[in-house]
C-alpha cells in the first residue's frame, strides 16, 4: 500500500494500482475544488481521506466521522454491473463516481459551532449534516453528479429521467413526502432518496438558487441538536418548511404534467413485466426470455412462446448449501443472448467470490427446460452475445480501470481481446453480427454513449458520434442494427444502416424503452416503462417521420466518407412515411438531429476531464500511521443523588480512547471508568487485527467492578465470511466473584472454553411479501471444562433451521415461516437453559408479570446467559437442560408507503411502511419430558423515523395449553 498526498486529498492505494489512483485523484481533486467554491464558509478543511481498493464490490461510499472511525471515502478501481451504464456511469471511469462521493464528503465536513469544537477535542463524535436525512444527502450528491465539467451520471440518463416521469404520470404528480424515502416501494429498485431526492433538490436549485442549498448545509452544520428541527432550518433558509416546499414542488409537477400515451403502432404483448426486468428474444422464432422481479413476485427467469404463453419459469437463487452460485437478480444480469437455433440461452450473472467481492459467471441455460447446464467462471465484467456458430461468447472484460471486448472460446476457455482500449474508457455489452466476424458495441466518449463497429479485419469505426445514449445494439439483419437512442429526452428504439450510418427512429414510447430486440426483420420487441412497472411491447420496424421543426434543420451529409452512397435529400417538410411500409435496408428516414461530423475519426478514448495534480508526496504506507493518536478521546464526569439514599451524592466518570492505523489493520479501544460507590475502577481493552484479511482477529479483556461483584472477562476470536456465510471461532473466559456479606459468604464462578459458530441463508424476497422462499441454517458449539468451578465438562450445541415459503397463491403479500431449534447442554446443571421469558423489543404493557419455574443460582451466572426464545411464553422462564422448539408463523402485510416530511415540525420525518397481521403456533419440549405449546395472533405497524430508525409497534395475544397459564396480552415496540 502507498499514500498519495495532494493539495486536497490523502489517497491510500495498492501499489499496483498507481496509474488508476492518479487518474481518479486527478478527477476527484477538480470536483473537490469546485465543491469548496460552493460551500457557505470558505474555511480550510482537512484533506479528503480516500481509500482505493482492488476489491470489486460494485459500490462506493463515504463513512461519516463517528466515534473511533475517521471520515473516509472508499472507492473501487472499477465497476462491473451494467446497471451503472443505465445510470450513465461508466464501469471504469470511476472518477465520476468519486465526484458523487465527494459531495457527501464535503457536505459532512461542514461542521462548526459546538459540534465542531467537540469533534476537535474528542477526535470526532459525529457530524451534524448526517442528520439532514438520506433524501437530501443522496439527492444533493446525485444532482451534482452531472455538474462537474462533464455530462455524466444520472441527471443525464434518459432512463433515470424517464423512469421518474412515468411515476409522476402514474400518480398524476400527487406525490407525498413518502416518495423521498428509500423504503418507498413504488420507486423500486432505485429508492426515493435518490430519484425523488435528486429531482426535488434540482427544483430547489432552479427555483431558489444553488447558494441556498449550501446555506442549509451550513445551518445544519452549526446546529446544537442536529436531529431535531431540521425542517425549521429549511424554513429559515427557504422561508418554508420541507413539507411546504415539497408540496410546492409537486404542484409544479401537476401543472407541467404532459400525459404521454403509446402510439397506435406500439402494442402491449405482456402486461406485467415487473418493476425491473431484462429481456432477450430469438429473432427467428419469436421466443422471448426475461429475468424480472416484481413487488409481489421474486426474481425468476421466464421463457415465453411466440404467442405469449409461458414455456417455463424458474427461480434464480439456489437454496441448498454447496450451491453453484450465490446471487440471482434482474439488476445483476447482462448479455442475454439466444443461440442461433434458439435451443440455448446464454447470460452473464454477477456473483460473489469466497471473499464476498463481485465476480461474474456465464450461464448456459436450456431454453426448453430452464436447466443451467454449464457455467464459466471468472467472467470479470459484463455480458454480450453468443457467436452464430456457438463456439464463443463475446463480452466486456474489466481489469483495473480498463475495459475491452473479449472473445471467450467456450470449449477451451481461451480469451482473445478484440479491442485494446486504455484506461477510463467504458465499453458496453457487444453484439456479434450474423456473419460471426463483425462486432458492434457501445463506447462512452466525451459526449456520452456512441456505437462502434469492429470490422472483421479488426479495424474500428464510429457508427454514431453524438453521445445521445446510443446503446444496446442488436443486429436486425446483415446490414442493419436496432438500438436505443435518446430522442427528446426519452430513450427510443432506432434502426441504423451500417454501410451508410443513417439512423431512423421506430418508436415513440411514452417514457423509456429498454432491451430492444428484433422479432424477424419487420418487428421489434422491448421493455416499455408504464407507470410503476414495465410491460413488454412490440412495434413495427417502420420509420417515424421527423417533426416539422426537426425537418427545418435537417442535414444532408448523412454519410460522410462513405463511397457509393448518395445522401438522402430532405426538404423542409419531409413527406410522412407510410405506416404500413417496413423500413428497407437502403431507404431510411434519418434522425435529422444526429450529429454526423467526425464519424471517420479514429476510435480512441476521450481525454480525461481531470485537473493537473500537484503531488505533495507519494510514499509507502506505514502500518502504524496514526496508530498512537486516538481517533476518540471522550472523557465524562457525572454527579448525581443516590436513589437509595437521597442524602448521598455519588460521582461517576470515564475516559474512552479508541484508535486505529489509517487503513484499519490494527485497531484498539480502552475504557476506564469509576464510580464513587465502588471500591475499585473498571477497565476494558480490545484489540483488532485485519492483517490476515479476510480473517479478522479480535482479543479483549475487562475488569468490571459493579454492584458488589467483580468480573474478569477475556475473549479471543477469529471471524470471516465465506461468500455470505459468516464463521467465527475462538475462546471465551469469564470469571465472576460475588462479595461476601453478613448473610452471604461470597462466591466465585467461572466458565472457560472454545466456541465456534456459523450461519447460512439463501432466499428470494419481494417488496410486499418479504421472504418468499428461503433456507436458513445456524450452528454453534462450545466446550467448557470445569464450568462453574465444577469437575464436569459442559457442552453447548445449537442447531437452528428456518424455512420460508410464499403464503396464499393469489396475494403475493404474505409468507409462511417454519422454524426448528435444537439446544443441548450436555454435562450442564439441570436448570441452566432458559426457555421463554424473553420479549420481542421493548414491552409497554403485559397483563401478566414475569415468572420463573425456578430461580437460577448465582453459581450458574458467570456473565453469560443460555437462553432460547419461545413465542407465547414471554412472561414465563422455563428452566431445563435441553430443548426442542418448533414454530410456524403466517404473516400478511398491507403496504401503506406514506410519509410526512417531519413529525410535529420538530422531529424527523415519519414513513409508514405497512400494517402486518400474524398467526403463529409454537411448541417446545424440554428435557424430553415436558411440552409447552401456544397459539396466537399479532398485529404490527411498521414505521421509520428520519429515514434511518425503523420502529415496529405491536400487539400480541397468545393462548397457552398448560393449566394455570392465562391468556397473554402484550403491547410494545421493537427497533
Amino acid at each position: 500500500m502507498r499514500k498519495l498526498t495532494t493539495e486536497s486529498l490523502e489517497l491510500y492505494y495498492p501499489a499496483h494500482l498507481r496509474a488508476e489512483a492518479l487518474r481518479m485523484a486527478s478527477r476527484l481533486e477538480g470536483c473537490v475544488a469546485s465543491l469548496h467554491q460552493q460551500t457557505w464558509r470558505k474555511k480550510q478543511r482537512d484533506r479528503v481521506l480516500v481509500y482505493l481498493t482492488s476489491s470489486n464490490f460494485n459500490n462506493a461510499y463515504v463513512v461519516p466521522d463517528y466515534a473511533s472511525t475517521p471520515q473516509q471515502m472508499v472507492m473501487p478501481s472499477h465497476l462491473t454491473l451494467e446497471l451503472f451504464h443505465l445510470f450513465n456511469l461508466g464501469e471504469v471511469d470511476v472518477g465520476d463516481v468519486a465526484c458523487h462521493e465527494a459531495v457527501h464528503y464535503v457536505q459532512l465536513q461542514q461542521t462548526d459551532g459546538v459540534w465542531g469544537f467537540l469533534n476537535l477535542v474528542t477526535g470526532g463524535l459525529f457530524q451534524p449534516n448526517s442528520y439532514t436525512e438520506s433524501w437530501f444527502l443522496e439527492g444533493l450528491a446525485t444532482y451534482y453528479e452531472g455538474r462537474f465539467d462533464k455530462d455524466a451520471g444520472r441527471p443525464h440518463s434518459p432512463i433515470w429521467r424517464g423512469w421518474y416521469d412515468s411515476v409522476v404520470q402514474a400518480t398524476g404528480g400527487r406525490l407525498n413526502p413518502g416518495y423521498l424515502s428509500p423504503e418507498q416501494r413504488a420507486l423500486d429498485p432505485f429508492g426515493g432518496n435518490y430519484i425523488t431526492g435528486m429531482h426535488f433538490v434540482e427544483y430547489l436549485a432552479e427555483r431558489y438558487g444553488e447558494a441556498r442549498l449550501w446555506k442549509l448545509v451550513d445551518e445544519q452544520g452549526d446546529s446544537l441538536v442536529p436531529p431535531l428541527a431540521v425542517t425549521l432550518r429549511f424554513k429559515r433558509v427557504y422561508g418554508r418548511d420541507i413539507g411546504s416546499l415539497f408540496e410546492e414542488y409537486t404542484r409544479t409537477l401537476r401543472q407541467d404534467l404532459q400525459v404521454r400515451e403509446r402510439p397506435p403502432s406500439q402494442r402491449t404483448w405482456v402486461k406485467d413485466g415487473g418493476y425491473f426486468s431484462r429481456l432477450a428474444s430469438h429473432a427467428a422464432s419469436g421466443v422471448t426470455a426475461t429475468v424480472s422481479v416484481g413487488r409481489e413476485r421474486y426474481t425468476r427467469l421466464t421463457v415465453l412462446e411466440p404467442d405469449g404463453r409461458v414455456r417455463f419459469e424458474r427461480p434464480l437463487v439456489e437454496l441448498l448449501p454447496f450451491r453453484r452460485w450465490v446471487l440471482g437478480s434482474a439488476t445483476l444480469v447482462s448479455g442475454m443472448s439466444f443461440s442461433r437455433d434458439g435451443a440455448w440461452l446464454y447470460l452473464v450473472m454477477a456473483d460473489l467470490n469466497a471473499q464476498g467481492g463481485y465476480t461474474a459467471r456465464l450461464w448456459k441455460v436450456d431454453a426448453r427446460t430452464g436447466n443451467v447446464t454449464r457455467l464459466w467462471d471468472d467472467v470479470a465484467g459484463m455480458g454480450g452475445s453468443i457467436t452464430p456458430d456457438e463456439a464463443a461468447y463475446v463480452y466486456v472484460r474489466v481489469e483495473g480501470d480498463s475495459a475491452n471486448v473479449v472473445r471467450l472460446e467456450l470449449e477451451t476457455g481461451q480469451r482473445t481481446a478484440l479491442t485494446d482500449f486504455g484506461a477510463s474508457t467504458s465499453v458496453g455489452p457487444p453484439s456479434v453480427a450474423p456473419d460471426g466476424e463483425r462486432v458492434v458495441f457501445p463506447l462512452s466518449g466525451d459526449a456520452g454513449w456512441d456505437l462502434v463497429l469492429r470490422e472483421s479485419d479488426g479495424r474500428l469505426r464510429w457508427l454514431t458520434r453524438d453521445g445521445r445514449f446510443n446503446y444496446s445494439p442488436r443486429w436486425l439483419d446483415d446490414e442493419r442494427l436496432v438500438f436505443l437512442r435518446e430522442h427528446e429526452g426519452r430513450l427510443q428504439a432506432h434502426v441504423l444502416t451500417v454501410e451508410t450510418r443513417e439512423v431512423a427512429r421506430i418508436t415513440d414510447a411514452p417514457h423509456v424503452v429498454m432491451d430492444v430486440h428484433p422479432v424477424g426483420t419487420d418487428e421489434v420487441l422491448f421493455l416499455n416503462r408504464d407507470g410503476l412497472n414495465f410491460t413488454i411491447d412490440r412495434a413495427p420496424v417502420v420509420a417515424i417521420a421527423p417533426k416539422e421543426d426537426e425537418g427545418a434543420t435537417a442535414r444532408t451529409d448523412t454519410s460522410p466518407g462513405a463511397e457509393g452512397t448518395a445522401p438522402l435529400a430532405l426538404t423542409t417538410h419531409p413527406p410522412p412515411a407510410s405506416p404500413d411500409a417496413p423500413l428497407a435496408p437502403g431507404v431510411v428516414v434519418p434522425d435529422i438531429s444526429t450529429v454526423l461530423s467526425g464519424l471517420d475519426a479514429p476510435v480512441e478514448a476521450p481525454p480525461d476531464p481531470g485537473t493537473e495534480l500537484q503531488i505533495v508526496s507519494d510514499k509507502p504506507y506505514s502500518t502504524l500511521e496514526r496508530f498512537f493518536i486516538p481517533e476518540l478521546r471522550a472523557p465524562y464526569l457525572l454527579a448525581a443523588t443516590d436513589p437509595d439514599d437521597t442524602d448521598e451524592t455519588y460521582v461517576m466518570g470515564a475516559l474512552a480512547l479508541a484508535g486505529q492505523d489509517r487503513l484499519g489493520f490494527h485497531a484498539y479501544s480502552l475504557l476506564l471508568s469509576f464510580d464513587s460507590r465502588e471500591d475499585a475502577p473498571s477497565i476494558s481493552l480490545a484489540y483488532g487485527n485485519a492483517t490476515l484479511s479476510p480473517w479478522y482477529i479480535q482479543v479483549s479483556g475487562a475488569h468490571v467492578r459493579q454492584n458488589g461483584r467483580t468480573d474478569l472477562q477475556a475473549a479471543a476470536f477469529a471471524s470471516r465470511s465465506f461468500w455470505t456465510t459468516p464463521v467465527t471461532f475462538g475462546v471465551l473466559a469469564l470469571r465472576r466473584e460475588y462479595d461476601a456479606t453478613e448473610q452471604f459468604p461470597g462466591l466465585r464462578t467461572q466458565i472457560v472454553g472454545p466456541e465456534i459458530s456459523a450461519s447460512y441463508f439463501a432466499g428470494d424476497a419481494t417488496s410486499y411479501g418479504s421472504t418468499q422462499r428461503g433456507l436458513g441454517i445456524t450452528m454453534s458449539a462450545g466446550v467448557y471444562p470445569g464450568a462453574f468451578r465444577q469437575d464436569a465438562t459442559m457442552g453447548d450445541v445449537r442447531l437452528g433451521l428456518d424455512g420460508f415459503t410464499g403464503g396464499l397463491p393469489f396475494t403475493g403479500r404474505d409468507n409462511l415461516r417454519l422454524t426448528a431449534v435444537g439446544r443441548f447442554l450436555p454435562g450442564a446443571p439441570s436448570r441452566l437453559l432458559q426457555v421463554g421469558g424473553l420479549n420481542a423489543g421493548q414491552l409497554w404493557y403485559t397483563n401478566r408479570t414475569s415468572q420463573q419455574t425456578a430461580p437460577l443460582p448465582l453459581q450458574l451466572q458467570p456473565g453469560i446467559a443460555f437462553s432460547e426464545y419461545l413465542r407465547g411464553y414471554e412472561d414465563l422462564e422455563i428452566r431445563a437442560r435441553d430443548a426442542l422448539i418448533g414454530s410456524a408463523t403466517y404473516q400478511y402485510r398491507v403496504p401503506i408507503d406514506y410519509g410526512w416530511a417531519s413529525t410535529l415540525w420538530l422531529f424527523p420525518s415519519l414513513f409508514v411502511r405497512d400494517v402486518g397481521f400474524e398467526a403463529f403456533g409454537s411448541l417446545a419440549r424440554t428435557d424430553n419430558r415436558a411440552n409447552h405449546a401456544a397459539v396466537g395472533a399479532a398485529a404490527s405497524l411498521s414505521l421509520t423515523f428520519g429515514q434511518a430508525v425503523p420502529v415496529s409497534l405491536y400487539y400480541q395475544y397468545a393462548y397457552r395449553f398448560e393449566q394455570g397459564l392465562d391468556h397473554l396480552h402484550l403491547v410494545g415496540f421493537g427497533l
